[in-house]
């Protein structure tokens, strides 16, 4: 190998390195193994930690904007990670309101956490509310819980509105007794599903959505959320499989096609990762802009710089103000100047 070669190949693994690590870079351990994102300089040691997910359930893939307001301290804008997860540092005691505006195609939602001593951290989920499919998803709601014995039924609701507070651990409970109440309630069993998920329990996770697909083996919901839980738990092959069975139930689901992405770009096949990142970006729009930065990474291992390129402008332009953007804009200069040395 010549010498400007190895040079190539060095500066090539760099970027590799600084694309696969740029979300992480930042990050400095706090208490519990949690990870710092955003430092609000606030006056405090407290944090508040999060996960944005899903109308299914599972954690959004994308870079959502998250608000911080204090009535005392003012704002701060955090952004999420591309598991969903977000973090906020040097919180003072008192009251505060986490926002997210859910873009175009999730309805805003805040929430109120209290930082009540020095060193508290508090956790909150927050779960989107799909626009688009509001109505048709209480109407399927509906026609799904005819049957359900209205006891069972109001421990659901009491747990989907703790779903709603981020209280995960109590959500399971009143889950737990609509099922006992009504062993056939796939809602509750998908729900069930995707609270272990939430907590990380994956085995227990996995557990609920078999029966929840033993019920209703077509369901999108329980499909796309056991397909997240089987990538998350490194078993691919099952995974790519419920991914097709879930596009089976919703032929456009760009969840489904980002996830597929991401386990072909996780076995090595790139171009079949690129065909299903490019139809994430296809049926899931400016939403599912992290596609863009994937494609990006994997056109860098392609060593084809110019589409490199293409892919990270797109997602520069549709998240300017990534909380990365510095080191991206340095990889977007690094591309050009490699496409210029052709």
């Amino acid at each position: 190998m010549s010498k400007r070669s190895h040079c190539l190949d060095l500066r090539i693994t760099q970027l590799l390195l600084c694309f696969a690590f740029l979300s992480v870079a930042a990050f400095g351990q706090i208490a519990g193994g949690l990870n710092e994102t955003t430092r609000t300089d606030f006056g405090g040691n407290g944090y508040i930690t999060g996960t944005v997910y899903f109308p299914s359930g599972t954690p959004i893939n994308y870079r959502m904007r998250i608000l911080l307001s204090s009535m005392t301290a003012g704002e701060v804008i955090a952004t999420t990670d591309d598991s969903g997860k977000f973090v906020f540092s040097k919180l003072a005691i008192g009251t505060y309101t986490i926002s997210v505006d859910g873009e175009k195609d999730f309805d805003a939602i805040s929430q109120t956490i209290e930082i009540m001593r020095r060193g508290d951290i508090q956790n909150v989920n927050i779960r989107l509310a799909d626009k688009a499919r509001k109505a048709e998803k209480a109407k399927a709601v509906s026609l799904e819980n005819v049957k359900v014995p209205q006891e069972a039924l109001a421990n659901y609701e009491v747990a989907v509105a703790l779903v709603g507070k981020g209280d995960s651990k109590g959500a399971i409970v009143k889950l737990q007794l609509a099922i006992e109440q009504f062993p056939e309630f796939m809602l509750a069993h998908t729900e069930l599903g995707a609270q272990y998920l939430r907590l990380n329990e994956l085995a227990k996770a996995d557990e609920a959505l078999q029966v929840a697909l033993k019920l209703r083996p077509d369901a999108y919901e329980p499909l796309i959320t056991r397909a997240t839980v089987l990538f998350r738990m490194n078993r691919l092959d099952e995974s790519e499989n419920y991914c097709r069975q879930a596009l089976k139930a919703r032929e456009n689901s760009a969840v489904a096609y980002f996830y597929l992405g991401r386990i072909y770009q996780s076995s090595n096949k790139l171009r079949k990762a690129e065909a299903e990142f490019q139809n994430a970006v296809k049926y899931g729009g400016d939403p599912l802009r992290e596609a863009h930065r994937m494609l990006a990474n994997l056109y860098i291992k392609l060593e084809d710089y110019k589409q490199a390129s293409t892919e990270l402008e797109i997602y520069l332009k549709l998240y300017p103000d990534a909380p990365d953007v510095q080191q991206l804009n340095r990889v977007a200069q690094e591309l050009k100047r490699l496409i210029a040395q052709k």
